[in-house]
């Protein structure tokens, strides 16, 4: 596969009406999409035979998706969005999420953390934020 261009991974957030439509969240310098999850042990020992080599048998637990960007939001409304849906107290949006040469990650996220920095003759304020899975998400695979 040849190597793709960072900057067509986009994340999108909805705005929440019947007919959801997405916009892009623009400014992110960094960008990462994380799947993961906990496994689940269920080793049992052989009760036939005994003292053999027991080996460790895992299936799979709670999965989780994961992003967390950070950059120049070129948006105050999207801005906005993002902080009075975590002050709201469900911090709960769809997002899409767009993996050039992959795919597309659809589903709800809440927003697990929004930071915002600045240093003093450092250029202009950053934000990052992170985001984690509530819910199934849906992934499409790229044609």
């Amino acid at each position: 596969m040849a190597k793709q261009n960072p900057d067509l991974m986009l994340i999108k957030i909805g705005d929440g009406e019947e007919s959801e439509s997405f916009s892009t969240l623009c400014g992110l310098n960094s960008r990462n999409l994380t799947l993961d999850g906990d496994n689940i042990d269920v080793t049992t020992i052989d009760c036939s035979g005994g003292g053999g080599k027991l080996f460790q048998e895992m299936v799979a637990g709670t999965a989780k998706v994961s992003f967390s960007g950070s950059g120049y939001f070129e948006s105050k409304a999207q801005s906005t969005v993002l902080i009075d849906s975590k002050l709201s107290g469900t911090g709960i949006n769809n997002y899409e999420i767009i993996v050039p040469g992959l795919g597309e990650f659809a589903g709800a996220f809440i927003i697990d953390s929004i930071g915002v920095s600045g240093e003093v003759n450092g250029g202009a304020i950053t934000q990052e934020f992170a985001l984690s899975s509530t819910g199934a998400i849906t992934f499409t695979a790229e044609t």
